[in-house]
């Protein structure tokens, strides 16, 4: 099943960062392109089966009210059941269907106050407007690479969902630091992963036409580039890029530098890693064409995120959440399928890491497939999965299946010479950005 890399784009200049390109101007076109081998029938008729039962699982277990049972419902009411919903409608529910709407008219009684909620509220609108995509389905996309697939949630949003989803963005707005980050919100000065769903949150309802200032993304990215470990182990990072059906690889000088939760004290882990992957990724997409992600900064952001992309390739684990010690050294893993420390949330985070950088293999691993495998063997015979918080990693389950994440516009790390395509979405006037 493993496809071998052997295409490599000799056009890829090391060390100069892409230059900065016009709504107008064409990039060089790639390398010729590998075909991207599509999973067995086998493999996908499995993993539907297994997302079919945990969707059926989800929906038993909803309550009267509307809501779902969860220790986390008393310190974030609106969360678990935002989750719940949206893996509901990444899972193929739709959104007219009974369980959904008593799931959001029980949202809508909520005080918003807590940033994780409120972002996956927002992941769980726009979500409730467009389709479920089928996980193995092909992206259309035009020769360079951009997605042609465009938002449903911008031309069908409600009037009344558009000022639910204002309140939410306006919450998450006030809620961002000066140092550019978020909290849940409380004392302690950085957390990554509400970073994380913060920057989500706020990309969901920009696909839904809620504008957000382009210093929010600006503030974001420059944080993210400075909490990244500054240095790490030197490695060929092999790199890959799907584009529709195809898939381009490249290979590359990189360091192996990750991401924390907070500070310098916690480990990093793959967890965090992928978070600011994701993180990382979304910024660099909303600033593409900003006169303000000049040269230096658009330099800075592609190594960030191909050097984290590096550490997977050297640490990457779907049995567990991998960690490196402070020393550099792994951390002792946990027995096969337990999991250790937000097991569950590492995957959703590694499927969400993957899908917004179009990669396909960690090194020479196909992150999916092991995952996936891993994912089945865990679920139970009812449907869900076993845990001490079955809910949310039941849903966390589900999204990795379904490949759910919302694919970004254009390319992540182009092995171009000429950089990447221009954001093919910008309306404003073609003028020559700054250099």
């Amino acid at each position: 099943m493993r496809v071998i890399l052997a295409a490599l784009c000799l056009s890829l200049v090391l060390g100069v960062p892409p230059r900065s390109a016009s709504c107008d101007e064409k990039p060089a076109p790639a390398a010729q392109p590998d075909e991207n081998e599509r999973y067995p029938v086998e493999f996908r008729k499995r993993v539907n089966d297994s997302i079919d039962r945990g969707v059926a699982w989800l929906l038993k277990q909803q309550q009267p009210d509307g809501t779902w049972s969860s220790r986390f419902n008393k310190a974030y009411p609106m969360g678990p059941a935002s989750l719940a919903v949206l893996t509901l409608l990444k899972g193929g529910v739709k959104a007219d269907h009974p369980a959904v709407r008593k799931a959001f008219a029980h949202l809508r009684t909520l005080p918003m106050k807590k940033t994780y909620a409120v972002s996956v509220l927002l992941m769980a609108m726009d979500a409730s407007y467009a389709p479920a995509r089928d996980p193995f389905a092909v992206e259309t996309v035009d020769r360079y690479g951009r997605s042609k697939e465009k938002d449903p949630c911008l031309s069908r949003i409600s009037k009344e969902d558009m000022a639910w989803m204002q309140r939410a963005v306006t919450f998450l707005l006030e809620a961002q630091t000066t140092q550019g980050v978020w909290r849940y919100p409380s004392k302690q000065a950085f957390d990554l992963s509400c970073t994380q769903y913060a920057l989500l949150g706020l990309k969901a309802a920009l696909r839904c036409g809620i504008k957000v200032p382009p210093g929010v993304w600006l503030r974001a990215l420059r944080f993210l580039l400075d909490h990244q470990e500054q240095d790490g182990a030197k490695l060929k990072l092999r790199g890959n890029e799907v584009r529709g059906k195809y898939r381009i690889a490249w290979s590359e000088d990189a360091k192996t530098r990750g991401f924390r939760y907070t500070a310098k004290k916690p480990p990093v882990t793959g967890a965090m890693t992928t978070a600011g992957i994701s993180s990382l990724i979304i910024c660099q997409s909303e600033l593409w064409s900003s006169r303000k992600f000049k040269g230096d900064l658009r330099a800075r952001a592609r190594v960030g995120i191909r050097d984290a992309m590096a550490w997977m390739q050297a640490w990457m684990e779907v049995r567990v959440n991998p960690i490196q010690r402070n020393d550099g050294k792994p951390g002792h893993p946990p027995e096969p399928l337990s999991g250790g420390p937000n097991h569950y949330y590492y995957l959703y985070g590694l499927e969400r890491a993957s899908i917004l950088g179009r990669v396909r293999f960690y090194g020479t691993r196909d992150w999916y497939e092991e995952g996936a495998e891993t994912l089945m063997m865990a679920q139970e015979e009812v449907g869900g999965w076993p845990s001490s918080e079955q809910l949310t990693d039941s849903c966390f389950a589900i999204l990795f299946l379904k490949r759910a994440t919302s694919r970004m516009k254009v390319p992540v790390i182009t092995p171009e010479a000429g950089g990447a395509p221009a954001d093919s979405r910008s309306k404003a006037k073609k003028k020559k950005p700054a250099r």
